[in-house]
């Protein structure tokens, strides 16, 4: 039933394996063992965007990470991306953000980064996951940390509690889905640990915050419709679950994190929860697993 969205998920992973390697739709077509053109236009149908354009906007946006962290030359980037010429490069990366590279590495602000598309998410299709039979918790380590006073800057909604239900109440007050949009400008940003999701206590009521962590002297663009948010410095406790396959084991990882919170009496090592302080959930499946990070303070 979902055929093409695992086909073409196949196609968006095999780019982002590609970026700075010989990349072509025949190789596309051939790992799927379709015609170059059925490929392109089922790629086109679910990744709303068509394959040439997608490979060249992953590419400039890949380069603008390059631009704005490391002092690569502007044309080995472009090699490194295998543009045909550093004009060529600037050509494309000006059509996408109305200015040369030159200009943005001199002076980087918040751009709409083009997020690798996925079109294959068992949950947004309804399809749930593999049931995972090994208990997890064991896999969980906890640590007690002290996070400094940080920043952060992103979006809350103190009417929504959890993630699905955050971009829910979104679409309903905007009347489109802005998630891959946020996502984009997010990780425009350079900051700590990538973009991260929270639970908040505000006003009496517990909400919900996706933001990017920021370095304390950061002053660079908050983007419009954002929030620059400060937290003092506190105790955390944080239970951390490896690296794991997402489609396959997403949902099992958030129980057994669950279950590692609730079985854990912060009393016995001489804290207290607090709730005035977000709960952050730091996730990133592949390279990093998922943690979640929950505020302390020091019993008397």
């Amino acid at each position: 039933m979902f055929e093409w969205n695992m086909s073409v998920q196949k196609m968006l992973d095999c780019v982002e394996e590609n970026l700075t390697g010989p990349l072509t739709l025949d190789m596309l077509a051939e790992r799927l063992n379709y015609s170059p053109f059925y490929c392109t236009r089922q790629f086109h149908k679910y990744a709303a965007i068509s394959l040439r354009n997608y490979i060249r906007l992953r590419k400039v946006i890949s380069a603008v990470i390059d631009l704005r962290d490391t002092h690569e030359r502007i044309i080995d980037i472009a090699v490194k991306y295998r543009f045909s010429s550093q004009e060529a490069f600037t050509r494309s990366f000006k059509s996408a953000y109305g200015m040369p590279p030159n200009e943005y590495r001199k002076m980087p602000r918040p751009l709409p980064l083009l997020v690798k598309r996925n079109v294959f998410d068992p949950y947004y299709l309804g399809l749930g996951e593999t049931k995972v039979t090994v208990d997890l918790v064991k896999n969980i380590t906890i640590s007690i940390q002290v996070l400094p006073a940080h920043k952060f800057i992103g979006i809350r909604n103190l009417d929504a509690k959890y993630y699905t239900e955050f971009w829910k109440k979104d679409e309903e007050k905007y009347g489109s889905d802005r998630c891959d949009e946020i996502n984009g400008v997010l990780s425009s940003i350079k900051s700590f640990n990538g973009i991260i999701g929270a639970w908040i206590y505000q006003d009496g009521k517990h909400g919900y915050m996706y933001s990017i962590e920021v370095p304390p002297n950061y002053a660079g663009e908050v983007p419009e419709g954002m929030e620059y948010l400060s937290f003092p410095e506190s105790h955390y406790a944080v239970f951390h679950h490896p690296p794991y396959d997402f489609c396959k084991m997403e949902d099992a990882v958030d129980k057994a994190l669950y279950k590692a919170i609730e079985n854990w009496d912060p009393a016995e090592h001489g804290y207290a929860w607090r709730d005035d302080l977000p709960t952050y959930q730091r996730h990133n499946p592949l390279k990093y697993g998922q943690a979640n990070l929950k505020p302390m303070k020091k019993l008397k």
